[in-house]
């Protein structure tokens, strides 16, 4: 979060990602939307690795030509999606 705090980004595009931070990359949001699919998906981890990626994707598209300008922002968003990785299939194992 302060590494974004201190990016020159939007305020739209930063307010999305926070938003993307506070739902996918909290452990505790994280394993009550795991439980809640349970109920509905064979593979529930498959369907939230989707819905996760497929909203970085929305978040992006919130991003001006001048917040996808550095090569920053990519390497963020690419280690986002790996610590979203890691958590679900820490959950997963757990």
């Amino acid at each position: 979060m302060s590494l974004i705090g201190n990016m020159p980004l939007s305020t739209r595009y930063r307010r999305e990602l926070d938003l993307w931070i506070n739902h996918y990359l909290d452990p505790f949001v994280l394993n009550r939307a795991v439980a809640s699919r349970k109920r509905d998906s064979a593979d529930p981890f498959a369907l939230i690795r989707t819905e996760a990626e497929k909203d970085l994707e929305f978040t992006v598209l919130n991003a001006t030509g001048r917040d996808r300008s550095g090569g920053d922002i990519l390497l963020m968003e690419s280690n986002l999606l790996l610590q979203f990785n890691m958590l679900l299939s820490h959950i997963k194992t757990s």
